[in-house]
């Protein structure tokens, strides 16, 4: 049973409430590493890159590094395995783990959609912040930023990060961070891709956006270059390179009008489905018959 979170109030609250909430789960998560894991987290907390990255978001991501040290605190562990976690950079856990798609209203039901493959470790966290927009998301306990969500205004974005050497950065903290800023602070598609295209950020990850209006785009981020796309037909399928890419969008174009409800059956494997015109998110079981299917609402 996936966990839902509450969280209100200033930054420093919503850490304190995801850290008191998520608390048994992180210090699993910690103990559960061996005594060598550990070390090596420790070298990395200590590591140069680790301390950029902690120095930049505390600069460029102020409100989301509040959180962050609020949620250590709460939780009780090290806020240093919290950003090893984040300067990492660390991949999916397996190739299914990086499918994320988007589709546009002419091709999706209920004025288009997203949708990311869900995670094992994940939870939903219903936001309301004391400035910016409500949200309701998916992420992970020790994650500030979503993996996706939707905001009370209609806008719903989805990340996945990716491993592996990317190109060169002046940045360090990681821009998926920038999903968070997103959800709180817009309510159309063409102002967060403006600000994803300025704010700082290092790392290789890819979001994709939707709106009330119908409309999508992704934006591919590797170190400091990033990329737009806006598809002329109205879908966008990532997978990290997996093989089954071409059989997926194939799949995808042939079952239009898409129903969210059905995309975790159809492609089998556990999805989160975002509908912007809904304001909900629903976790998908990829199961004949949708057992465990859940919704919920900002």
């Amino acid at each position: 049973m996936i966990q839902l979170i509450e969280c209100e109030g200033a930054p420093r609250d919503l850490g304190l409430d995801q850290g008191t909430q998520c608390r048994a789960a992180l210090q699993a998560a910690y103990r559960s590493r061996s005594r060598w894991q550990r070390l090596r987290l420790r070298v990395l907390a200590e590591s140069n890159a680790c301390r950029h990255a902690r120095q930049e978001i505390r600069r460029f991501y102020p409100q989301q590094a509040e959180a962050m040290e609020a949620l250590a605190r709460a939780s009780r562990v090290p806020l240093a395995w919290l950003i090893a976690h984040l300067a990492g950079n660390r991949g999916p856990a397996s190739p299914a783990d990086a499918l994320m798609l988007a589709a546009a209203s002419e091709i999706a039901d209920r004025g288009g959609l997203l949708a990311r493959a869900l995670p094992t470790d994940a939870i939903v966290r219903r936001s309301r912040p004391e400035s910016g927009f409500r949200s309701i998301e998916l992420t992970q306990p020790w994650r500030i930023a979503p993996l996706a969500g939707v905001n009370e205004a209609g806008l719903a974005v989805a990340c996945v990060t990716s491993a592996g050497v990317v190109a060169a950065a002046r940045h360090a903290a990681p821009a998926a961070l920038l999903a968070h800023d997103c959800l709180r602070r817009f309510d159309s598609l063409d102002g967060a891709i403006d600000w994803l295209l300025v704010r700082p950020g290092g790392g290789r990850s890819m979001l994709v956006l939707a709106d009330l209006s119908g409309e999508i785009a992704g934006v591919r981020i590797d170190g400091d270059e990033r990329a737009v796309f806006r598809p002329a037909d109205g879908l966008i399928v990532h997978t990290g390179g997996h093989a089954r890419q071409p059989e997926i969008e194939k799949g995808l174009r042939e079952a239009s009008p898409l129903l969210g409800s059905d995309l975790g059956r159809f492609l089998g494997m556990p999805l989160v489905v975002v509908e912007p015109a809904r304001r909900a998110i629903a976790l998908l079981g990829g199961r004949a018959g949708g057992a465990g299917d859940r919704r919920f609402e900002i």
